[in-house]
């Protein structure tokens, strides 16, 4: 099993790189992430997830594959998203397409708070991801 994970980065007004998250209902803050299907291209499955974990409608040319990374003894591919030509709110909830209907909120939060949370607010397998995503974007 593989998984795709499109993310979503923006500067903010301190100029520190924001990373997309939500507060996921039962298990602590995320990234979108999910399994790529048999025979599916990657960009297909991270724009796929993307909608179904959050409602943001982008197309391939938004974009960008930066690679594979192994976390948790599993294959990750991680696919940069271009929203700058979107308005996205500070916050949103959205209730999944998937994932049993959960409601997901969305925030942004600087990447260096991310990285110091604690494994009860994020488990460590999001702190691996976002690792790779600031080394690789």
């Amino acid at each position: 099993m593989e998984k795709v994970c499109p993310f979503i980065l923006r500067k903010n007004a301190e100029r520190q790189t924001e990373v997309l998250v939500f507060q996921h209902p039962e298990s602590g803050i995320q990234l979108v992430k999910g399994t790529l299907e048999a025979n599916e291209p990657i960009v297909d499955a991270a724009l796929r997830e993307l909608y179904e974990e959050s409602g943001i409608i982008r197309s391939a040319e938004h974009c960008t594959y930066i690679g594979q990374h192994h976390i948790d003894a599993l294959a990750w591919h991680f696919v940069a998203i271009d929203t700058q030509d979107l308005i996205l709110a500070e916050q949103w909830q959205y209730q999944t397409l998937d994932d049993y209907g959960h409601v997901f909120s969305f925030f942004w939060m600087p990447a260096p708070h991310l990285l110091a949370l604690d494994g009860g607010k994020i488990r460590s397998k999001y702190i691996d991801a976002i690792r790779y995503i600031l080394l690789h974007r």
